[in-house]
């Protein structure tokens, strides 16, 4: 180029991305056989035997199904191995079949016209395309699905009719074996009969005359019916053949197996329910041959390993059921024990005691016989020896602790008439682990010593629901129970180590008045005070005298009936039957006072119920808005816990007013 030139640059070249193919190995996992050529599918296909292999190949994907079903050259795939399947070739299609879809119609399976339910079973009848499970029902119930035309046509029917009917009287009845068309009965479908009795009138009508179509048409359709029913007949035919000859093989087979099960000292049942044999078993069940040494000897180490699964298997079920089985027993000898009043600690720590664990024993340990677990449990000595000494070297522990929280450490007594301090009524403890106590326990919100051996706290990580270990340390004194307890005994005139304690303020019932609740006249009974005193830092109480109280009475149990689950009390909840007592001054629920030590006088009462002045017009507000208003319980505990900031609704906080008939 000379210097005195312009450069022109040089045109930049198209890039071209040419897609390298990849050798097929480098691929891992494609699949080669959709790419065979198709001389080499037929020569693997035509050993197949059966046109219900080759189908399910078809079935398989797009390019196989385009290969073998749309392409008129591999016809002759099908013709070779329909012509080579067992027990013996199949009967030529009719013109109105392709090679596919004929392949399709002999073994496909379908719904039963019976129960509707999918069934891999063959047509019961070819020409009617009527299809049975192996229901019983189905099959007893099949005439009702067909028409018996016998006596309409009188001998024409091969003359007149157009529409396939049952072939063969061996269809539904395996000792009849009358094929048409020496079958004398003519059983058409009731579906086919109706459309086929209009197009008949029609076509038989003297006037007015069918129309040149209508007859032309059936006509050839009459002159087609004879090849339609003489394939049915034929199919019925092979259809039998292979039932018989799938039934020896299978029969064949199976003795084959004990032989050999036998044999090898291995149990059948494990052998034909073995992954590998089991597959071997059913795979030449369905090609219709039988099992040799041929096909067992490569498998024969597999099997053994599969074998041994299943023994191992089996015998984890039958340890797992019986240790589930004496963990039962256990279940039930702990709810024998509850029930007789005995004081037990959780069922998760009574299964840890040292009798029950060697008799529960373990699932891949100690096994001792479940079978009698049960009944030696019941009816041992030795048993209830044991389990009482467990339970009082657990309890040794627990009770002097417990002891020590009431003030009575290391306590010790001579008298038989004075109660331990544990088994007092006093003795009353709360759980500042969680601060729950079980469902009986529930009034009272706190736990006396038997509750406390029998708490468990609910467990924090909700998805494994992990118990949670008993500890005495978890459980502290609860001072406004006890304190409450005492003073009412005071009221009484008896000391908690008395043993008459408990049942004589039982006896007292709903003449337990709270003295602290100023505002309203609130009764209950011994174990509602124990609850209702966890609302008061020091609660102050009386003792009505007999016959006297407020106008609508205390009901025991009330609440916890309403808020149980069910149909009824949800009925009772929405009844606007409830009244808050809180909202109803103590003027108006006693009008005179009660004398003497523990009762409350006409002046102590008129004292209790002079308020400031801007209580009382607090107080005449709210009591305008609520004080007379029936609602239902719903409603109630929203306007205890919103007015008179009560979370839990307990009896003497409401009463039921029923209304005037």
């Amino acid at each position: 180029m000379s210097s005195g030139s312009i450069a022109v640059p040089t045109p930049k070249k198209r890039r071209t991305y040419v897609r390298e193919l990849q050798e097929s190995e480098s691929v891992p996992g494609k699949c080669l056989f959709p790419t065979l050529p198709l001389e080499l599918l037929a020569e693997i296909l035509i050993q197949t035997n059966s046109p219900r292999d080759v189908l399910s190949v078809a079935r398989t994907s797009k390019l196989l199904c385009s290969t073998l079903v749309c392409n008129p050259a591999a016809d002759f795939i099908w013709r070779t191995v329909r012509k080579n399947c067992l027990p013996h070739p199949l009967p030529d299609p009719t013109p109105n079949f392709s090679e596919a879809a004929y392949a399709a119609f002999v073994y496909d399976g379908g719904p039963c016209d019976g129960c509707k339910e999918d069934t891999k079973e063959f047509y019961a009848s070819f020409a009617t395309r009527f299809r049975l499970c192996r229901n019983s029902r189905c099959r007893t119930g099949v005439r009702k699905h067909f028409m018996d035309v016998t006596t309409i046509f009188k001998g024409r029917a091969r003359e007149e009719i157009w529409v396939p009917y049952v072939e063969s009287t061996h269809c539904f009845d395996p000792n009849l074996d009358s094929t048409w068309p020496e079958n004398p009965t003519i059983l058409m479908k009731k579906s086919d009969w109706e459309r086929f009795r209009a197009e008949y009138a029609a076509f038989s009508a003297l006037s007015p005359l069918p129309s040149e179509g209508l007859r032309k048409a059936c006509t050839d359709q009459i002159a087609k019916f004879p090849k339609v029913m003489e394939l049915a007949v034929a199919l019925q035919k092979w259809k039998s053949t292979y039932v018989t000859m799938h039934s020896t093989i299978k029969t064949k087979n199976e003795q084959w197996a004990r032989a050999l099960a036998a044999q090898e000292g291995w149990n059948d049942h494990d052998l034909l329910n073995s992954q590998s044999y089991g597959s071997l078993h059913r795979h030449k069940n369905h090609v219709l041959e039988e099992v040799t040494l041929r096909d067992f000897l490569p498998m024969k180490p597999l099997i053994e390993a599969q074998l041994l699964k299943i023994q191992t298997h089996r015998q984890n079920q039958e340890n797992e059921a019986s240790y589930r089985q004496r963990r039962n027993d256990v279940e039930q000898y702990y709810n024998r024990l509850r029930s007789a009043g005995t004081v037990v600690p959780s069922l998760y720590e009574f299964r840890k005691l040292s009798v029950m664990t060697t008799m529960q024993g373990s699932v891949t340990g100690s096994r001792p016989n479940s079978n009698g677990l049960a009944k030696d449990m019941k009816n041992s000595a030795l048993v209830a020896e044991l389990v009482a000494a467990d339970l009082k070297t657990w309890m040794a522990s627990a009770r002097e602790k417990l002891s020590e929280l009431l003030g009575f450490p290391k306590w010790r007594s001579a008298s038989k008439t004075k109660l331990h301090p544990l088994d007092r009524i006093t003795a009353r403890f709360m759980c500042q682990g969680c601060g729950k106590v079980a469902k009986r326990y529930e009034k009272e919100r706190c736990l006396d010593f038997a509750g406390v051996c029998a708490h468990e706290c609910p467990s924090n990580n909700k998805k494994d629901r992990k118990q949670v270990d008993w500890s005495v340390d978890r459980f502290v004194k609860d001072d406004k129970a006890s304190n409450a307890v005492a003073r009412l005994l005071t009221l009484v005139g008896i000391t908690d180590e008395d043993t008459s304690a408990c049942n004589t303020v039982k006896v007292l019932g709903a003449r337990i008045r709270c003295l602290s609740c100023e505002h309203a006249f609130i009764i209950m009974d011994f174990p509602t005070l124990i609850g209702h005193s966890h609302r008061h830092d020091n609660m102050q109480m009386a003792i009505l005298p007999e016959g006297e109280g407020p106008e609508y009475p205390f009901e025991a149990g009330l609440s916890a009936r309403l808020m149980n689950m069910g149909s009824k009390p949800q009925k009772l909840r929405s009844e606007p039957n409830y009244r808050c007592r809180h909202c109803i001054p103590a003027s108006k629920s006693a009008d005179a006072g009660i004398d003497g030590e523990g009762q409350v006088s006409t002046e102590e009462s008129i004292a209790k119920e002079s308020h400031t002045e801007d209580s009382q017009t607090g107080n005449r507000q709210r009591n305008r808005k609520s004080k007379l208003r029936s609602m239902n319980f719903n409603a109630l505990r929203s306007h205890l816990k919103e007015v008179h900031k009560i979370e839990m609704v307990s009896d003497e906080d409401f009463f039921v007013q029923t209304p005037a008939k």
